[in-house]
């Protein structure tokens, strides 16, 4: 705000030595008009949004598992020193996460039978391993498993 005031004291400065000027030039009387614009910049700052308030959990509960059968894919494991490998194919899981079945799938590839889970074997190479209600199918090509 100071700049615009600066400028208009200067103006009127200015047109005040214009006129003295003027009256004392001795006979002929000069008449000075002065034409300014004024441009006045206002900054405005927009409202912003404001962040949902942070929710503290009263109770630390775990995440529920899909109850339902879901595809979790398939563990490639190569043994050291070129002995081969393991192969679990079409990994489905029921009743807990892909990240919980596969830990225990890749035990059992490696011949460890998870604490709390069985296994067996099925129709052909297929294994399905069992805890409570939680379930885990797979088809085992290439070696090692924790079936007998």
């Amino acid at each position: 705000m100071r700049a615009p005031r600066r400028l208009a004291m200067s103006l009127l400065l200015a047109a005040a030595g214009a006129l003295a000027a003027a009256g004392c030039g001795g006979g002929k009387t000069r008449t000075v008009t002065s034409t300014s614009t004024q441009t006045v910049v206002q900054t405005v700052t927009a409202p912003t949004a404001t962040a949902p308030p942070a929710t503290t959990p009263t109770t630390t509960t775990a995440p529920t598992p899909p109850s339902g059968p879901q595809g979790c894919g398939r563990i490639d494991i190569t043994y050291p020193n070129g002995e081969g490998g393991s192969t679990a194919l079409g990994i489905v899981a029921t009743g807990l996460g892909c990240a919980e079945a596969r830990a225990v799938t890749r035990a059992c590839q490696r011949g460890n039978v998870t604490p709390g889970w069985s296994a067996r074997l099925l129709r052909g190479s297929s294994v399905q391993m069992a805890s409570g209600s939680r379930r885990i199918t797979f088809r085992l090509a290439g070696g090692g498993g924790c079936t007998s």
